[in-house]
């Protein structure tokens, strides 16, 4: 009978859910038939508040970071996690024990920390012979609830993560340096930059920028993006608005002094970055380490307090990002960079020396290894 994997999510931002399908992939292409998985939005099993959370985070995050920043900064202490999880199984419980029960499976992989604080108790209250992995999904600066120790695995993202973790106190053997789980198939759908442009009418011999509000199209994207069209900046520029159809349709009709493409919702953002030269992003973690695969210099504009700010330091540090927090600073410096091609060439060079385009695949191998542990 073949093994069962379940995959844990909460669908706050797309990068906890991406994270999720990343790894289901990776298992699937590396082992064909041989574990069943399920990718489960766990969100419904969680207690309240936690079960509003995906209603309420794009309205924090864009209305009231201040509130999201104090939150993260007063729970990100090793006894408010103890709280946080005596809070998660006295009032989950039932919801939790009906989320094993419906999904029962030999590894259960959290991509969420709420879920790595609830399941080890729960697990192990219901006496169930499952092992317990959790992959971190913050570069450098992960939440305390990340790190619960009496996981089986916890996965991380770069060295400072694994830092991090054993400085929570998880048992050395325990924090496995995975890096980052992308889609496996990334580097292959970014590899036709030049059909992409022609696709879009943008000329080959021009750079392109590439800017991302996430798929809510909200928050500090809307003025960058107006002042980078309203600039006289030798460049192409595609804006990616999401869901935010007032966005596109402002911005569409706003003169420009560049060519200028104006997209919704959209599923080919790996195919968009293999046409680009620049990726313009907020911080989140899964839109980085997509930019370094692509090879792309990044300018970070926006980034969630607490969360998003260890991301920032990181692509900063390495030569790979800058963060330019208005409008008026990102335009200048990308006039610093398109005078400055050479500038511009290593950094590209830098964010190719980040990039970890095998980490799914080092996530799936780990979560087979805890399989085979399970009689």
């Amino acid at each position: 009978m073949a093994k069962r994997i379940a995959i844990l999510y909460e669908d706050t931002g797309g990068g906890h859910r991406s994270t999720a399908q990343a790894v289901e992939q990776a298992i699937a292409l590396m082992y064909p038939d041989q574990y069943e998985t399920a990718v489960v939005n766990g969100t419904p099993y969680l207690p309240f508040p936690f079960d509003q959370g995906e209603k309420s985070y794009p309205a924090v995050v864009n209305r009231a970071r201040f509130l999201h920043a104090w939150l993260f900064r007063a729970l990100n202490r090793p006894a408010m996690v103890k709280l946080l999880r005596r809070w998660l199984v006295w009032s989950g419980w039932p919801r939790a024990r009906r989320l094993v029960q419906r999904f029962p499976a030999d590894v259960y992989v959290s991509c969420h920390p709420l879920f790595s604080q609830l399941l080890p108790p729960v697990i192990r209250r219901l006496r169930y012979p499952a092992r317990l992995a959790h992959v971190v999904t913050d570069l450098a600066s992960g939440h305390a609830a990340h790190f619960a120790a009496d996981l089986d695995a916890c996965f991380v993202p770069t060295e400072q993560a694994r830092r991090q973790a054993l400085q929570y106190g998880l048992p050395a053997h325990k924090v496995i340096l995975t890096g980052q789980p992308v889609w496996p198939d990334l580097r292959e759908r970014m590899s036709n930059g030049a059909a992409v442009r022609a696709s879009l009418g943008l000329r080959i011999d021009q750079p392109v920028a590439l800017m991302t509000g996430g798929g809510d199209g909200m928050g500090a994207v809307a003025p960058t993006a107006r002042a980078i069209i309203r600039s006289a900046l030798k460049l192409q520029l595609i804006v990616v608005c999401g869901r935010n159809e007032s966005l596109r349709a402002e911005l569409e009709a706003t003169p420009a002094g560049m060519p200028l493409r104006v997209l919704g919702f959209v599923d080919n953002i790996p195919e968009l970055m293999g046409a680009s030269d620049i990726l313009i992003s907020k911080s989140g973690t899964l839109t980085l380490c997509e930019g370094l695969l692509a090879g792309l210099p990044i300018l970070m504009y926006d980034a969630i307090p607490g969360q998003e700010d260890g991301n920032v330091e990181y692509l900063v540090q390495n030569g790979a990002g800058v963060f330019c927090p208005t409008p008026r600073a990102v335009v200048a410096q990308l006039r610093v960079w398109l005078d400055d091609p050479a500038h511009l060439a290593r950094m590209r060079e830098a964010a190719l020396r980040l990039a970890q385009p095998d980490a799914a695949f080092n996530v799936a191998r780990q979560i087979a290894r805890l399989a085979a542990s399970v009689a």
